[in-house]
């Protein structure tokens, strides 16, 4: 017997009188996880900058990728993935291509570098008294990571450092 549900309200009562537990799956939309990675071939846009956060605020995180993963998807796609397994306040990160950075970068409490030459670069973007404050991760970067994978063992520990050192923060 087929009955159609009128509304979610009444669909949640029937499974809750079934004895069901209604679940909702929890996804980062792919479009805000990359959105604030600017094309290594544009110059960020106002909407794309790190730089301007809300006032006096400091961002959890901010991602900084070489130049070139924001506009290939497979990196695209393992960084998602990465994202996903951090708790939704970092998952919220803006990723930048800091070879497109024309600012200094803002304040944040975290930055997950990828690949040498952007930690190389970070010392010319951050100012060493933002640079003792924070914590300032690395991994390879997301081509090595695709290439040899093997190295992705490197970047989970990075990313369990990482919410460990969030929920300090957090509780305190």
């Amino acid at each position: 017997m087929t009955m159609a549900i009128s509304s979610s309200a009444e669909r949640q009562r029937m499974l809750r009188a079934l004895g069901l537990q209604p679940l909702v799956l929890r996804r980062a939309q792919p479009a805000r996880v990359m959105a604030n990675a600017a094309p290594a071939t544009e110059k960020p846009s106002r909407e794309t900058s790190v730089a301007n956060p809300a006032a006096g605020k400091r961002l959890p995180l901010i991602v900084l990728l070489p130049a070139g993963a924001a506009g290939d998807a497979r990196q695209q796609a393992l960084l998602r993935a990465a994202l996903t397994s951090l708790p939704i306040a970092l998952q919220r990160a803006p990723c930048v291509e800091l070879s497109t950075l024309r600012e200094p970068l803002p304040a944040a409490d975290a930055y997950l570098v990828l690949g040498s030459p952007t930690t190389d670069a970070l010392d010319g973007h951050l100012p060493a008294a933002a640079r003792e404050r924070a914590c300032v991760l690395a991994a390879d970067a997301p081509s090595e990571l695709l290439a040899h994978p093997a190295r992705k063992r490197a970047l989970w520990q990075v990313l369990k450092t990482l919410r460990a050192r969030h929920l300090q923060t957090t509780i305190r």
